[in-house]
C-alpha cells in the first residue's frame, strides 16, 4: 500500500510539474488510439517518406488525422488492469482525401490481443473523418472497432467519438517549449465511467489530453480517457530513423483502477 501510495504521488506531480505549463479497461483493441501516429501536417509536410514527430496524445482521439498518402504503423504493450496477463496489439493505417480542402478519412486496421491469440485472430476496423477548421485547428468524428472480424472472442466493444484539437506555438528559448497541443472530445464505449462499463448504461462521457512539445524528439503528455489519468512522454530517439516510443502510466487517480498500470507504444509514420 505504501509504494503504491508513493506511485500515485510520484505521477501526479509530473503532471503538476510538466502538463501543467502548457483507461473501464484500455483492453487491447483500444490501443489503436494510444500508439499510432499522430499526423499534425502541418509539422511535417516537408519530410520525407519516413517521417515522425512527437505525440500529443496517449489514449484520447484527436481531431488531426492524415490524408491521402499518408500512412502509419504502430504496436502496444500493456499491463492489463486488474492483474491479469501482460497483452498487446498491432495496428496499421492509412489516409484518404484532404482534410484542408474537403475531408480527410482515416482507415486503421488493428490485429487485438495479439500477445494472447496470435496475429489476425481478432481484427478491428475503424474509421475516423476529419476537417482542418484553421491552419492549426482540426476536428474529427469517428469510430474505433466499427465492426470486427475473425472468429476470437473479444471484450471490445465500438466506441462513436467526436475530437477537437488546436496546436498553440510558443515563444519558447534555446528551441525548448516549441508548441501545446490540445484535444478533447466526447463519446460512448470505452470513454464511458468504469462503473458505466461494467453496468452496460449507454451513457457518453468527456475525455482529452495535452501535449507539450519539448524539443523537436520529446513531448511530454496528460491523458485524461474518459475514466482515469495517463501521463507519459513521447520520444522519436533517432534523427534519421523516427521511430515514436510512448512510455506511459495509466490509471493515475485511481477512478478506474487500484493500481497503476505500465504501458508502452510504438510506431512510425510514412509519407507517399
Amino acid at each position: 500500500m505504501a509504494s503504491n501510495f508513493v506511485m500515485r504521488l510520484a505521477a501526479v506531480a509530473l503532471v503538476v510539474a510538466v502538463a501543467a505549463p502548457l483507461a473501464a479497461q484500455q483492453s487491447a483493441d483500444d490501443l489503436r488510439a494510444k500508439y499510432l501516429i499522430n499526423v499534425p501536417t502541418l509539422q511535417m509536410a516537408s519530410q520525407p517518406f519516413f517521417r515522425g514527430a512527437p505525440g500529443t496524445s496517449s489514449g484520447s482521439p484527436m481531431g488531426f488525422g492524415p490524408n491521402w498518402r499518408d500512412a502509419f504503423v504502430g504496436g502496444g504493450y500493456q499491463q492489463v488492469r486488474g492483474g491479469g496477463k501482460s497483452d498487446g496489439s498491432i495496428s496499421g493505417g492509412f489516409g484518404l482525401g484532404n482534410s484542408t480542402e474537403a475531408i480527410g478519412l482515416e482507415v486503421v486496421v488493428t490485429s487485438l490481443s495479439t500477445f494472447r491469440s496470435g496475429f489476425g485472430d481478432r481484427t478491428a476496423f475503424s474509421f475516423k473523418a476529419h476537417r482542418m477548421v484553421s491552419s492549426s485547428a482540426a476536428i474529427g468524428v469517428g469510430v474505433e472497432n466499427a465492426f470486427i472480424a475473425g472468429g476470437g472472442k473479444t471484450d471490445g466493444a465500438s466506441s462513436v467519438y467526436i475530437a477537437a484539437s488546436k496546436v498553440i506555438p510558443l515563444a519558447g528559448s534555446n528551441g525548448y517549449f516549441k508548441a501545446v497541443t490540445v484535444s478533447g472530445g466526447v463519446g460512448n464505449g470505452r470513454f464511458r465511467f468504469q462503473k458505466d462499463v461494467a453496468k452496460d448504461n449507454k451513457t457518453v462521457n468527456a475525455f482529452g489530453s495535452a501535449g507539450l512539445l519539448i524539443t523537436d524528439q520529446f513531448s511530454a503528455i496528460a491523458d485524461w480517457t474518459g475514466q482515469d489519468l495517463t501521463v507519459g512522454a513521447s520520444i522519436v530517439p533517432f534523427k534519421q530513423f523516427p521511430m515514436i516510443l510512448t512510455p506511459a502510466l495509466a490509471d493515475v487517480t485511481g477512478t478506474a483502477s487500484n493500481k497503476i498500470r505500465f504501458i508502452l507504444g510504438a510506431g512510425i509514420g510514412m509519407k507517399f
